[in-house]
C-alpha cells in the first residue's frame, strides 16, 4: 500500500483492483483479530466440526456488536468517551 501513497494514485483497473483489496484484507485481518483478542475460543485451535466453528464466529460478531451497542465495554475505558448507545425510539 506504500506504492500508493500520497503521490501515487492507481493508474490503471488492475492497480485500483489491488489497491481496494489491499484494504479490505487489512480490514479483514484487523476485525479478526479484534475478535480473537476478545474471544480466546477463536484463538485455540479448532476441535469443533466446521459447521460449529462458522457458528462459533457468528456467535461472536453478534455479541461483539451487542457489547459496543448496550453492553459496558472493559476493552474501551470510561475516560475515552464510551458511552453505548440506545436502540431507535426508545426513549429511557
Amino acid at each position: 500500500m506504500s506504492e500508493f501513497g500520497s503521490r501515487n494514485y492507481p493508474t490503471n483497473a488492475r492497480e485500483l483492483f489491488n489497491l481496494r483489496h489491499s484494504s479490505l484484507r487489512v480490514t479483514v485481518e484487523r476485525a479478526f483479530g479484534a475478535l480473537k483478542n476478545r474471544f480466546c475460543i477463536l484463538d485455540n485451535k479448532p476441535f469443533h466440526t466446521y459447521k460449529t466453528q462458522v457458528k462459533l464466529v457468528l456467535a461472536c460478531c453478534i455479541l461483539h456488536n451487542w457489547i459496543i451497542g448496550f453492553g459496558m465495554d472493559e476493552v474501551v475505558l470510561e475516560e475515552e468517551g464510551f458511552l453505548g448507545s440506545q436502540p431507535e425510539g426508545d426513549e429511557t
